[in-house]
């Protein structure tokens, strides 16, 4: 057999076992790619191009089963022979680098995935203009944008999704059906940014290219109208809010069903809409469904029936229904300490509501136990320089001024009797 024929032999198991993975059959993949590599080893050094394929697919082929460690192993092998190969600027070490950055995400290693990113941005931009692929360097200006935002760096992300779009535009048009995404992904940038006025056209933009692609029940149209919908209600549009977040809730109830967690949100923001505007007997309802459905969901003690307990309570405190308040902010701090420890900050929060219900009510020696063990549990948390912990030392200090007065109140009450 000549190396021809062996050449052959590599790129068939490697076509086979690609054709395997796509269809989700992981452990015949394994078996094809594993026996390309065999016959690729056969040939080197003529064949390290070979084996950078393969060892890029292998990674892939583990990071889709969650074994990050193997993936990253492989990664980094078709990155060093790419190297080897084609040299470091070339596109086939940017397409691992940016693999590669996936894996260390996945795995919570943040701190090395940016660097990643932004070695593979600089290998698409140096890229000779006249041959560059305009929608590829896009692609890898959105890639990092989106990690950026991720992580609250809106500043850096921002320049990078308007590049992304604006390339998008430059080649395929503004109306192109493709380009909504990148308009969601910018407006969800600008919302988070508080640059709502900014937010809002990108939004209508994409809702119209959204419905334009998939119609006008997609679930994707749910989720961008869902997010215009929460724009609208901080910008103070609550009807413009309550009839884009009804049209979600419709879709994803019809499309996604009652319980699916999509649909959940969606009645939860509709929730907070009514409740913001002291809508209770509106808001009221759809908290206790919410609740019922988190419940069924996730079981009675995880922190998203804890979260929908607060909300619930809250409306209840909020028109000083403080009976049927007490017990559910109770329920939600024994939710918190069991699911993320009697020292996390979440608890501090959980016992500040509890503290100023008791206030309100009068109990002075409840609020001032409950103050005192948010606080205890908030400065071992965050430090006492944290601002959280300073509006609850206020919150203390304001109860304990309160006390005080009422004190002297009552001995001048004596005095003059």
């Amino acid at each position: 057999m000549d190396v021809t024929q062996e050449s052959i032999g590599w790129e068939t198991y490697l076509s086979a076992g690609t054709k395997a993975l796509s269809l989700g059959r992981y452990e015949d993949a394994e078996k094809l790619f594993q026996k390309a590599l065999i016959e690729a080893r056969k040939e080197l050094p003529q064949s390290e191009g070979g084996l950078a394929r393969i060892s890029e697919s292998m990674g892939e082929l583990y990071r889709l089963q969650g074994q990050f460690k193997e993936a990253e192993s492989f990664f980094k092998q078709s990155i060093d022979l790419n190297e080897k190969v084609h040299g470091g600027g070339s596109k086939q070490v940017a397409e691992g680098l940016v693999k590669l950055g996936a894996v260390y995400r996945a795995q919570g290693k943040y701190s090395a995935v940016e660097p990643l990113l932004r070695r593979a941005l600089t290998i698409y931009e140096s890229d000779d203009p006249d041959t560059q692929d305009p929608l590829e360097l896009a692609s890898m200006l959105e890639t990092l944008a989106d990690f950026l935002r991720a992580h609250g760096k809106y500043g850096p992300a921002e320049p990078l999704f308007q590049r992304a779009l604006a390339k998008r535009e430059s080649v395929l048009g503004p109306e192109h059906p493709s380009i909504g995404p990148n308009l969601f992904n910018l407006a969800l940038l600008y919302h988070a940014e508080g640059k709502y006025v900014l937010a809002e056209p990108l939004y209508e933009r994409a809702v119209r290219l959204f419905e334009e692609s998939w119609g006008l029940e997609h679930p994707s149209v749910a989720t961008v109208i869902n997010y215009q919908a929460e724009l609208y209600r901080m910008l103070g549009d609550f009807p413009k809010s309550e009839t884009i977040h009804w049209r979600a809730l419709r879709i994803r109830q019809k499309v996604l069903g009652l319980q699916h967690p999509s649909t959940a949100q969606t009645l939860s923001n509709l929730a907070l809409l009514f409740h913001v505007q002291c809508k209770y007997d509106q808001a009221e309802p759809l908290y206790q469904s919410l609740l019922e459905i988190r419940t069924k969901d996730w079981g009675p003690k995880h922190m998203h029936v804890a979260e929908v307990l607060n909300s619930l309570a809250e409306v209840y405190h909020d028109q000083g229904k403080f009976a049927e308040a007490e017990p559910l902010y109770w329920r939600a701090v024994e939710i918190i300490q069991e699911s993320m420890g009697h020292e996390h900050p979440s608890v501090a929060k959980a016992l500040r509501r509890l503290a100023q219900l008791y206030e309100e009510q009068e109990n002075f020696s409840e609020a001032d136990r409950l103050y005192r063990w948010g606080l205890g549990v908030s400065e071992k948390a965050l430090g006492a320089e944290h601002p959280e912990v300073t509006e609850l030392i206020e919150r203390y200090a304001a109860l304990q001024r309160k006390l005080i007065s009422d004190d002297d109140d009552t001995t001048d009450i004596l005095w003059r009797e």
